[in-house]
C-alpha cells in the first residue's frame, strides 16, 4: 500500500473532503474551510493510500482568537479527520507531526489544536505529540473542549539539505 499526503487545492476542497467527511450535513464549515482556502488564511493537506482519500488535516493562521492564533508565532491545527476505517492505524499521528513540521518551515514557534473534552483518543495523540499545554476549558454550542498547546522546540528546528527537510526529533 502506497499512502502520500499532498496538499490540497482549493477547487479540489468539496471533491476529495467529500470522500473523508459529510461536507453536505456540515455545510457551513466546509463553506468556511473553502473560503479559508482561497484567501490562504488555511493551507488542507489530503492522506491517500493507493490514491484513496483516507484523511485530512489543515492548518490556519488566522481565527481571531488569541488562544488559537498569533500573527507570526500560533499557527493552529484544525480539522483532523480520519475515516472511521482507518483509524488507529498511526495516521492522524502522521499527519500531525506532518503538520507540525511544516509551521517549523513556515516559522512558527506554538501551534494550537481544539478537541473535545470526551475525544480521549485525540487527546491521547495530541499530548503524545507535544500539546501538554491546556490552555482553555469551555463549551460551546458542539460540547465541552479544551485547547492545547505546543511549544516547538529549537530541536525540531529545520534543516534544509537538498529541498527535503531533516528534523531532529
Amino acid at each position: 500500500m502506497e499512502h502520500q499526503i499532498i496538499k490540497l487545492p482549493p477547487q479540489d476542497f468539496y471533491k476529495k473532503c467529500s470522500d473523508i467527511w459529510d461536507t453536505v450535513k456540515h455545510e457551513q464549515f466546509a463553506k468556511q474551510f473553502e473560503q479559508e482556502l482561497y484567501s490562504g488564511n488555511r493551507i488542507a493537506y489530503i492522506y491517500q493510500i493507493d490514491g484513496e482519500n483516507i484523511a485530512e488535516i489543515s492548518i490556519v493562521f488566522d481565527t481571531d482568537d488569541p488562544d488559537y492564533t498569533i500573527e507570526k508565532k500560533r499557527a493552529y491545527i484544525s480539522h483532523l479527520v480520519v475515516k472511521h476505517e482507518y483509524r488507529r492505524k498511526g495516521i492522524g499521528r502522521e499527519l500531525v507531526r506532518f503538520i507540525i513540521d511544516k509551521a517549523v518551515e513556515m516559522g512558527y514557534k506554538e501551534l494550537s489544536i481544539g478537541v473535545d473534552l470526551n475525544n480521549y483518543p485525540a487527546i491521547k495523540l495530541y499530548v503524545d505529540c507535544g500539546f501538554d499545554k491546556v490552555i482553555f476549558i469551555g463549551k460551546d454550542e458542539q460540547g465541552e473542549y479544551l485547547k492545547l498547546l505546543k511549544i516547538i522546540s529549537p530541536r525540531e528546528e529545520v534543516k534544509i539539505n537538498d529541498s527535503q527537510s531533516i528534523y531532529n526529533r
